[in-house]
């Protein structure tokens, strides 16, 4: 008798890591007769011994030079906290 086992392997797709701190920055800026209001959200693992301005500077940084015209916006709201319940 032959016995013979046979398995089915599944894959699927890995789930990105999560940074350990999760962010939420909001920023307005005029444009025309009204303003243009943006905001931004996502997870992050700052350095050892970064400060909560530390890594507001960072984010606005990164987000003034991929969208120029909220070089000079005005922030609405900044968040940044453990990524953990």
């Amino acid at each position: 008798m032959s016995d013979t086992t046979k398995t089915a392997e599944t894959t699927t797709p890995a789930t990105p890591p999560q940074g350990t701190h999760q962010y939420l920055l909001t920023l307005q800026v005029p444009m025309g007769s009204g303003f243009s209001v943006g905001t931004w959200s996502g997870t992050w693992t700052p350095r050892q011994g970064s400060t909560r301005h530390d890594v507001y500077l960072a984010l606005r940084n990164d987000i003034t030079r991929k969208y120029p015209q909220y070089r000079d916006a005005s922030v609405v709201f900044f968040d940044v906290q453990p990524n953990q319940l």
